[in-house]
This record gives C-alpha cells, sequence and structure tokens, in this order.
C-alpha cells in the first residue's frame, strides 16, 4: 500500500461522507469516478483495512468506534497523526522501524511520500509534548513489532533444525526454548544415531543472505557453548532458501570480545561471514 497524504485526506472525507449518509453499499466505488483526490475502491479498502468503517449486517456502510473518534477530532494535524499511528499499526511497513531510530536519522531514509505525511501532521516542527509522545508511542510500538518479527524467524529455524536433528539422528530432539529461555541453547539432540550422548544446539536464523546474515549472541549462550562438552552452533541463512551452517565454539571465538578493565560483556553483534569462510554448507532446504 502506497501512503500518501492524498489517501489520508481522502479517507477522512470517507468518513465524513458515511456519517452524513446513510443507505452506502458494497457499490460505492462504482459511484465516484474519483473520490477525494483518490480512487474510491482504494479508499474505501484502505479505511477498512485502518479499522476507521465497516459493511454492517445489512450491508451498509457505517464507522467503527476508531473512525468515529478519528472523525471527531477537530484539527486536521491530531486526525493525520492518528491516522499514520493506525497505518503502521495496520500494515506493518517497511518504513515503520524507521521511526524508531528518531526524526532527523529516520528522514534519510523515509520515502517522499511519508515524509509530507509526517510534515503535514505536523510532526516534523517545533516540538511540544504531543509531538514527543507521539514519536515515543510509535518507537515503542515499531521496536516490539521489530522484536515479534525477529521471534518469528527465529522459530522458523528452530524448526528447520529440529527437523535435520530428526533426519541426522533418527531421534526426536527436544525443543528447549519451547520450555526455557534460560539454558542457553535452543535444541537438546544426540552427537549421532544410537547414542545416548546429549548434544545442545544454539539456533541463528536471519532472513537474508548467508554473507549478509548476522546474529545477536548472548553472553549465556556463550558461556554455555564454550563450556559444554558437545555443543553446536546452527547458522541458518533463510535467502535465496534456507540454507545450514553448523559450527562449533572454536569457530564462532573470534567474533567474541574481551572484558576489560571494568567492562563486561553482556551480548554481542555477530556477522555470519567471518564464520563462514571456514565453514560448508551443511544442508539446502526448503
Amino acid at each position: 500500500m502506497i501512503v500518501s497524504v492524498g489517501i489520508l485526506y481522502a479517507a477522512l472525507d470517507l468518513l465524513e461522507l458515511v456519517s452524513k449518509t446513510s443507505g452506502i453499499d458494497q457499490k460505492f466505488p462504482e459511484m465516484f469516478r474519483t473520490f477525494s483526490v483518490a480512487s474510491p475502491k482504494i479508499t474505501l479498502d484502505f479505511a477498512q483495512r485502518c479499522g476507521w468503517v465497516k459493511f454492517n449486517v445489512d450491508g451498509y456502510l457505517e464507522l467503527t468506534p476508531r473512525g468515529s473518534d478519528l472523525l471527531e477530532l477537530k484539527q486536521t494535524e491530531v486526525a493525520l497523526r492518528y491516522q499514520i499511528a493506525d497505518v503502521i499499526d495496520s500494515y506493518s511497513p517497511s518504513w515503520g522501524p524507521l521511526l524508531s531510530r528518531g526524526r532527523i536519522e529516520s528522514l534519510q531514509y523515509l520515502p517522499i511520500d511519508i515524509q509530507q505525511c509526517l510534515r503535514e501532521a505536523g510532526l516534523l516542527g517545533q516540538i511540544d509534548d504531543s509531538i514527543i509522545g507521539w514519536w515515543d508511542t510509535v518507537a515503542e510500538a515499531t521496536r516490539k513489532s521489530v522484536s515479534e518479527a525477529k521471534l518469528r524467524i527465529g522459530r522458523i529455524g528452530e524448526r528447520l533444525s529440529l527437523n535435520y536433528e530428526r533426519q541426522r539422528t533418527g531421534t526426536e530432539p527436544i525443543w528447549q526454548s519451547i520450555e526455557s529461555n534460560l539454558c542457553g541453547y535452543d535444541i537438546l539432540s544426540v552427537r549421532e544415531p544410537g547414542s545416548t550422548s546429549r548434544l545442545c544446539i544454539e539456533v541463528k536464523t536471519s532472513n537474508s543472505t548467508p554473507g549478509a546474515s548476522t546474529c545477536h549472541l548472548t553472553r549465556l549462550e556463550w558461556e554455555v557453548a564454550r563450556t559444554s562438552e558437545n555443543f553446536a552452533f546452527h547458522l541458518w541463512a533463510l535467502q535465496p532458501k534456507p540454507t545450514l551452517y553448523i559450527a562449533d565454539a572454536e569457530s564462532v571465538s573470534a567474533s567474541i570480545p574481551d572484558d576489560k578493565g571494568d567492562g563486561h560483556w553482556e551480548s554481542v553483534f555477530v556477522s555470519f561471514a567471518g564464520i563462514l569462510k571456514r565453514l560448508m554448507p551443511m544442508q539446502a532446504g526448503s
């Protein structure tokens, strides 16, 4: 969905029309060649997706509670701010996480149309409490969205590793991270088919190509890795297709920082690239 100032204003006009007109049904897009400054179909779909209007049981368009609240906002700038926040919540646009970087930093990367929306909503002008509150709220929401996305990607890698270990060992591995995330590893398997010797596996997953893949490694994960008798890292790069690299602690050690003075590291950002130079892909999944 391409978001612009025009579609935001068209949606507000649609809310105004619905509030004053009864009997608007599914044929609404056929009633206008253009609506406000946008396509009537796009405007309707947009307003529905954002949760501002809906069709009732009789098939007629009506305002939702959120749409009514939006329409009651008398200041256009404030209404636009609510709309932009709803767009982020409803569409999870690729530019949404950029807003958590702050005004100046995010503007370097935001699409021109989004910059214009923010400017029209008064969000790029002189700072006041309401503007600070908007940026803080959106930043918190987008950070949560990014965190949820990372969790989903991580679970994809863990499922791939579970399947890999089933095929490799003929034994059902234990999905440890589902039970507890304080163990320092994600999967408990065995070293080889028929073995009772346990193998701890920490899974790291990136939705990128192998050379561009990165991950975060916590202090706990590293302590378990370097002190365990049997430990492996499963590094999954999901693009262009899921590919697994298996690394031991020694292969990862060059990426681990040292504690110095009173400093004590808790997590480290690791690039797959340096590690993969010493490894061969074990499996390409589909």
